[in-house]
């Protein structure tokens, strides 16, 4: 007998007109995500102050945030196996209602090490979504439409971050931290009934347990894929995703701390507008070469970036560098369903997302302690390594 809610569901069955087989998934999937990061983004960019404020010095709020880094990634392969043997539905919506019981405890709690723990766990359900986010997100659309629908994707998920921390510097004066995150709590409980109810399964469970072992990630073409994922994500965690933009602008820039708030939401502006424009690009250039050219324009324009000074010229040169890494996101996600194995999708896309995702989540901590020593230039330095090391990957995927 299979678990409670592990029931597998009959598949929708590809329309013989060649039309989408489930595109509301997509609007669904878009606005649920959409509606959790908002919630979220209200309090997370102010986690580390509220880790400090219950008593956690700056080591131990580091490394909050480097297992943070690790949960996201380590139980990927795992959620990719359960995404094949159950279906993408039930591992999707299920991990979306267990995630709204651990806001509620960070809600309850009163120490870091609770809220800490709370975060931890939350995104190790995290990792275990990932690799059905994106079969489901390509599955539920047919093959010319995947870059439109990862796109759609993408312009939620960013208006959403953008969205996020201005309601909460309204609201914060009034709820604080704590009702901020109860609000989340909510949000993602919606999410999950949203999810489990509207949502349509797109590949049935399979009565055979799907296994992956982490080595196959480094056979064949697969090789090449985890080499330029985890080149990709060593990128995004040592710019984008990292602290050290915000840092020089601050440090280097000479810009005040609301400047540099300021700076990073307005930097994401034409690629949140834009975003739709950016999939139609990528069906026409072709998945892994708008992925080379996303990562050329983002760090040779980061690169300009660096020699600059005064707010404007610096958000002018950052709002085109992230145009061309929205371009890059939208592109690493349709580049890796088009290289798997649709009778093991989510497995592989496991694999490769738990082996890229643990490795590049080192970046961070090993660009600080070069930084320290090199200069704040340092973890740039290094992310143009990791963009070098992408293209090379590439390269070398489109050869094999």
């Amino acid at each position: 007998m299979r678990p409670i809610g592990l029931v597998r569901r009959r598949a929708v069955v590809p329309p013989a007109d060649g039309s989408d087989p489930a595109p509301r998934n997509v609007g669904v999937l878009s606005a649920t995500t959409a509606l959790i990061v908002v919630a979220l983004y209200t309090w997370y960019p102010v986690l580390p102050v509220v880790l400090q404020r219950r008593g956690a010095d700056r080591f131990e709020v580091s490394a909050v945030y480097t297992l943070i880094g690790i949960a996201s990634s380590a139980l990927q392969i795992y959620g990719g196996q359960l995404a094949d043997r159950f279906g993408r539905k039930p591992t999707l919506a299920l991990p979306t209602f267990v995630a709204a019981g651990l806001y509620a405890v960070a809600f309850l709690s009163s120490s870091w090490q609770l809220l800490a723990g709370a975060l931890i766990v939350l995104n190790l359900t995290g990792a275990i979504q990932g690799p059905s986010f994106v079969a489901m997100t390509a599955e539920s659309v047919r093959a010319q439409r995947r870059a439109q629908a990862f796109s759609t994707f993408q312009f939620a998920a960013s208006f959403a971050t953008l969205l996020g921390p201005a309601l909460g510097a309204a609201l914060l004066p009034s709820l604080d931290v704590r009702g901020l995150i109860g609000i989340t709590a909510i949000a993602s409980l919606i999410a999950a009934v949203c999810r489990i109810r509207l949502l349509q399964e797109v590949r049935p469970g399979s009565e055979v347990r799907v296994r992956m072992p982490i080595r196959e990630a480094f056979k064949g073409r697969l090789r090449h894929l985890s080499l330029a994922s985890t080149a990709f994500l060593l990128v995004a965690s040592l710019t984008v995703n990292g602290p050290f933009i915000a840092l020089y602008a601050h440090n280097a820039g000479g810009l005040a701390a609301a400047q540099v708030n300021l700076l990073y939401s307005l930097s994401w502006l034409p690629a949140v507008l834009l975003s739709f424009w950016l999939g139609r690009r990528i069906t026409a250039l072709g998945s892994a070469r708008a992925l080379g050219i996303g990562v050329a324009g983002h760090l040779g324009l980061l690169g300009v970036w660096l020699l600059l000074r005064g707010f404007v010229p610096m958000v002018l040169v950052l709002m085109a560098s992230f145009l061309f890494y929205q371009l890059a996101l939208i592109a690493f996600g349709t580049l890796r369903i088009e290289l798997v194995s649709p009778k093991s999708a989510g497995a592989t896309l496991g694999v490769i997302g738990t082996v890229s995702g643990l490795a590049a989540a080192l970046g961070p901590v090993i660009a600080g302690g070069v930084a320290g020593v090199l200069g704040p230039v340092a973890a740039f330095g290094l992310a143009g390594g990791a963009g070098i090391w992408t293209l090379i990957a590439l390269r070398r995927l489109g050869r094999a």
